[in-house]
Formats: structure tokens, C-alpha cells, sequence
């Protein structure tokens, strides 16, 4: 049986073809890829370029840690939410309102890694890849920076279409590929839930109880709540999906939870130990960028 695309992959297809196109990866791409074997497939299809989103979480919790950090100084005791999940704004927006000036005026990272990559490579088409449904519609707000955003589920409709149709090129496994380097090590943990926190280094600037960690939608009127009777609280991190971005939609494998939040964790063990030859995740190349989510 023959893979069927509709109108928006066949135009991502179309742009592959046609365009010089950046991948940008979620870093749960191995719950459903081997590393590196997606990177050559990447290339098969037609990207030119493959980056993690890990460079734009490292730019995001460091300005998280900057924010909570000069709230200490004043003394003013806010309360944050974070703001990496699309579905989380919408759902706080529309149901609880009286908690949206909580929410953080920083974007996503698929929003600041588009905006990155827009100055760094302007000729280039920027297409998002990962395991949310709701990224379509935040790729659509951010029409600047993402020009497409599909699940992994889609990705693998367009690399199969892509083999079936024989417009996929076979890259030599002989041939070194690996991602173009703006990445950071410890922030591959992003898909987790408590992942922001924990990369933010919230532990030298918050005590534990000043945190709240949160993920499932069981969960999300418990959280608010919370927020409403205790004024300790500081930081909510926040993900709609059970176990966090592991648990989206958009991702193929049925595997329980723990399994992919092991391969999570041993993905970024084992890029620990592998030396870049160049490194380009530094926090000062994005101090310029624009991270906010409304401009």
C-alpha cells in the first residue's frame, strides 16, 4: 500500500526539493530514531542542515535563571510559569485567566532555535520536527521563524512517501554526518518533565519548595490550585503531556513511559562522552537574539 500524503507534507516535500531547508530536531527524536541513522535519512529526504533544539533551551533556561534571579533581588516574590508549552498558554489563557500575567514572556525553544537559525542562515527554510500536535499551530504564529512544523509520526509518512516515490537519496553510511553543531549536553533532557528547572540551575537561586513541577492533564487543575493557596511557590514548570514532550502525540512508539525516559537520559550520557570538534553552543552567541514570546 502506497503512502498517502496530504497538502501540507506534499508541500514540505516540495520545499525539500526546491529549497535549502534546516532540520530542527527535538531532542526526544530517539524515542522513535536511532542516532546517527536519522541524520542520514534526514539527509536522504533533503535537509541540508540538521540542528538539535537543545542550544535554544540552554538560551531559555539561562534566561529563566536571569529572571528568577534579579526577582530575588527585588524581593517581589512573583510567580512564573513556564511558557515552552503551547498547549499550557492556550489552556491558562482560556481557562484560567486570572493566572495568565503569570505566564513568562519567553518563547519556546522551536521559536528562539527559528530565530536563530533566520540569522545565522536567512536563505534558508526552517521545518520543526517533534512529538506536538500543538507546534503546527505555534509554527503558524511564528510564521518569521518556522516555516513548516510536523510530528515525528509525519516525518515518517515523508521519509517513507520519499523512498517509495525513489526521490530519496541513499547517503553512504562511510560518509561522516552529524548535526551542525549548536547544541548543549545537559539540556538533551528538555523532553522530560522537571527538565527546565533542573537546567536552570534553579537549585542555587530557589529553595525546593519554591518549585513546582507538573506534567499530564490529570494534573493541570491540581497545579493551579496550588499556585492559589501556596505563595512559596515560585517557578511552575509546566508540560500538558504525561511524562512531559515524551508523551506527545505526534510520537510513534507505544513503549511505557520509564523506557523513554531511558533512552533520553542514555542519548545524553552517551553525547557526553563524544568530543566536538567546534564548539557553537555558547551563550554569548545568542545573548542579542529575541527570546520573547510576545514581541
Amino acid at each position: 500500500m502506497e503512502t498517502e500524503l496530504n497538502t501540507d507534507l506534499l508541500n514540505i516535500i516540495n520545499c525539500l526539493g526546491k529549497e535549502k531547508c534546516i532540520c530542527l530536531l527535538a531532542p526526544s527524536f530517539v524515542v522513535d530514531f536511532k542516532y546517527p541513522d536519522i541524520l542520514y535519512d534526514l539527509k536522504g529526504i533533503g535537509f541540508s542542515k540538521i540542528v538539535e533544539l537543545t542550544y535554544s533551551a540552554k538560551l531559555i533556561s539561562h534566561k529563566y535563571h536571569q529572571i528568577i534571579k534579579e526577582s530575588n533581588k527585588k524581593k517581589d516574590n512573583k510567580q512564573i510559569i513556564c511558557t515552552n508549552c503551547p498547549t499550557i498558554i492556550t489552556l491558562i489563557e482560556s481557562k484560567y485567566p486570572a493566572h495568565k500575567n503569570k505566564l513568562s514572556n519567553i518563547a519556546s525553544p522551536m521559536v528562539v532555535m527559528g530565530r536563530y537559525l533566520k540569522k545565522e542562515f536567512p536563505k534558508y527554510k526552517t521545518i520543526f520536527v517533534g512529538p506536538c500536535l500543538a507546534k503546527k499551530q505555534e509554527a503558524q504564529k511564528n510564521k518569521k521563524d518556522i516555516d513548516f512544523a510536523i510530528t515525528f509520526i509525519e516525518l515518517n509518512q515523508i521519509m517513507n512517501y520519499a523512498k517509495e516515490k525513489k526521490i530519496y537519496k541513499k547517503i553512504n553510511k562511510k560518509e561522516y554526518i552529524d548535526f551542525d553543531k549548536v547544541y548543549n549536553d545537559y539540556t538533551k533532557i528538555y523532553p522530560l518533565s522537571g527538565a527546565v528547572a533542573e537546567t536552570m540551575h534553579s537549585k542555587e537561586i530557589l529553595s525546593p519548595e519554591q518549585v513546582l513541577v507538573v506534567d499530564g492533564p490529570k494534573n493541570i487543575d491540581w497545579a493551579i490550585k496550588e499556585i492559589e493557596k501556596n505563595k512559596k511557590i515560585r517557578f511552575v514548570d509546566i508540560l500538558f503531556c504525561k511524562g512531559g514532550c515524551i508523551g506527545g502525540p505526534g510520537i510513534i512508539s507505544k513503549e511505557n513511559q520509564q523506557n523513554k525516559e531511558d533512552k533520553i537520559i542514555k542519548y545524553r550520557e552517551e553525547c557526553k562522552r563524544t568530543p566536538m570538534k567546534e564548539h557553537k553552543g555558547k551563550i554569548k552567541s545568542g545573548l542579542r537574539l529575541n527570546l520573547k514570546r510576545k514581541k
